[in-house]
């Protein structure tokens, strides 16, 4: 489903598109379905598609990777994607790096928290892509000043840290 190496969460982009827009409509993710998707064309969700924990996952990261400077060692721009998303079949261990969101499970979707050599397992089920989420950037305010790379995730920057006030 994921196609990391070209930055798609999906082939299907028609999909993706259609999917975000229902995510996006309403209110705090009504429609969420963590270990599936939504209909489309007027066919239910297969696990060709992505599933929405992957799709939020893909919008968090793209809109970090737009906020993160260009890093000359990925050309492709997606600095946060490279550098602080793992995804299996990566191990965690594949690089090391001080954090990173990692996605341990494709089918049904679980995410962890990498740090230093310790992987922080987090409760499965509907809020773990959030509780994983929540979990880092506590992790990046306690531990890093609040700072992702060379960006302030602080009032002063993205302003992110409010949600853990």
């Amino acid at each position: 489903v994921s196609t990391q190496s070209t930055g798609e969460v999906s082939v299907n982009q028609e999909y993706l598109v259609h999917r975000i827009g229902e995510l996006a409509a309403g209110s705090c993710l009504g429609c969420f379905r963590w270990e599936s998707g939504g209909q489309y064309k007027n066919a239910p969700w297969n696990k060709e598609l992505p599933t929405d924990s992957q799709i939020v996952a893909h919008c968090v990261n793209t809109y970090l990777d737009s906020h993160l400077p260009r890093n000359p060692m990925y050309p492709e721009g997606r600095t946060f994607t490279t550098q602080y998303f793992v995804q299996t079949p990566s191990k965690a261990d594949s690089k090391k790096r001080d954090y990173a969101l990692y996605q341990s499970s494709i089918h049904p979707p679980h995410f962890k928290v990498l740090v230093g050599e310790e992987v922080w397992e987090v409760s499965k089920g509907r809020n773990n892509l959030f509780h994983s989420l929540l979990l880092l950037l506590f992790h990046l305010r306690a531990e890093q000043h609040g700072m992702l790379g060379p960006v302030n995730l602080g009032p002063t920057g993205l302003n992110m840290l409010w949600i853990i006030e």
